[in-house]
């Protein structure tokens, strides 16, 4: 009798908790309405590219992919429709949930898809140097990391998806606390983030990242620098920027996470943000001997 009391009290409690082995809702759950124009979509269905209007909000009018979980949402859809979407933000990723078509544009009236980022270095080759001004109003130079492995991504502080810059910050965070971890590496790694924002990320706005995303000026620095030379600096990794508005300030980008090594010498580039912070450690481990 005891024991069956003790099974409907377990079965009271996981339904009032919303079911025993349910995975917790995210936190943090933000939806907003989007409109805009599709520009183009994945093979796989996993991605969307979308030219969309002010997220009122949230964000201003670019053109960006966005990650899809369903990928029914896109039947039925194609490249010059224009649609309106659910976006929703939590603190850890962002996708649209539904997508509803309103009507389609003329073909001679279409939007052109941005072209492909560029290929980028290959595996092996020098990087190019370049001379950055690091969160402290200081000159860093590139050359100055020879003799030690380093670890570079590109980023922009006012980045408002989660599962874009922030992922990149919140990576860099746990390559950080694993390279502290271990002598061996800490000795010889350094982390590196550019942003391609200069005009917004300041000094100042980047050393207030920094202390934000808990960076060690020992091992991570955050820096900037002419906008045409980061540019230009990210296009041989495969980093696509493109800027929209009056004076450029909506931006679209792709990600690109590079390993150079004591040399100068590009060892991999990770694309996009499927990687894991586990990944880059052990890539290290590996070539630190």
């Amino acid at each position: 009798m005891m024991a069956s009391f003790r099974a409907l009290m377990l079965l009271a409690l996981c339904t009032g908790i919303a079911g025993c082995g349910t995975p917790p809702r995210p936190v943090n759950v933000r939806e907003f309405p989007l409109t805009g124009e599709i520009l183009s979509i994945k093979p796989d269905k996993s991605e969307v590219r979308i030219k969309h209007d002010d997220v009122k909000g949230f964000m201003e009018a670019m053109t960006m992919w966005f990650p899809i979980k369903d990928p029914r949402v896109l039947n039925g859809l194609s490249p010059g429709d224009v649609v309106k979407a659910t976006l929703v933000v939590t603190d850890e990723e962002s996708y649209l949930s539904t997508i509803q078509r309103t009507g389609t544009r003329p073909p001679d009236q279409r939007t052109p898809a941005p072209p492909p980022p560029e290929e980028g270095l290959r595996t092996g080759a020098l990087v190019p140097g370049i001379t950055l001004t690091d969160e402290s109003g200081q000159a860093l130079s590139l050359s100055s990391y020879r003799g030690i492995f380093t670890v570079l991504t590109f980023i922009y502080t006012r980045c408002p998806l989660p599962d874009y810059c922030p992922r990149m910050n919140a990576h860099f965070g746990a390559i950080q606390r694993a390279v502290k971890a271990q002598p061996a590496l800490g000795r010889h790694v350094r982390l590196l983030s550019i942003s391609f924002d200069p005009d917004y990320d300041t000094p100042a706005r980047l050393k207030a990242k920094a202390r934000e995303a808990g960076a060690d000026p020992a091992v991570w620095h955050f820096a900037t620098g002419p906008r045409e030379r980061v540019d230009a600096f990210g296009a041989t990794f495969g980093l696509s920027v493109l800027r929209e508005g009056p004076k450029g300030q909506d931006i679209t980008h792709n990600l690109r996470t590079a390993l150079i090594d004591r040399d100068g010498k590009l060892v991999k580039t990770y694309n996009g943000n499927d990687w894991s912070p586990d990944q880059v450690v052990g890539d290290l481990q590996a070539l630190v001997k």
